[in-house]
């Protein structure tokens, strides 16, 4: 008798504990799933999105003479912007005058952006190299 005694709150003790448990580490999952997607969209997606974000870096960089710290800023904005793009270009469910002007509106939104992340001189040599840039 003393045994089932003991056992029975040992046992109640054990499912309390794991219930607890189970319930920390599903309230925890959204958490966790979302600093993954946030570190999914820090990061591109695909090889060709992470060349396409390079090639741009490297091209505001030699043009503007970009910092260090100018460049870790650019990029996420960059990968976001490419990613953006891509999923507006791979929309089959929308016509080629709303692709044209998603992708409008989300170059204009990005160029703000990249822009605050420059100092004035670079800001005008990028508005410079807008102009001249063939279209």
């Amino acid at each position: 008798m003393n045994k089932k005694t003991l056992l029975v709150p040992t046992c109640a003790l054990f499912m309390a504990f794991a219930g607890l448990q189970g319930f920390a580490q599903s309230s925890a999952d959204p958490a966790s799933s979302q600093a993954a997607s946030t570190s999914q969209a820090g990061q591109a997606a695909d090889p060709e999105t992470q060349a396409r974000v390079k090639a741009k870096l490297q091209e505001l960089s030699a043009e503007l003479n970009l910092t260090d710290d100018q460049k870790a800023q650019l990029k996420p904005i960059l990968q976001d912007e490419m990613q953006k793009l891509r999923a507006v270009n791979d929309d089959a469910s929308l016509t080629a005058d709303q692709k044209k002007a998603k992708i409008t509106d989300i170059r204009q939104s990005y160029k703000s952006q990249i822009v605050s992340v420059l100092n004035p001189e670079q800001q005008k040599k990028l508005e410079l190299l807008k102009e001249t840039s063939p279209k």
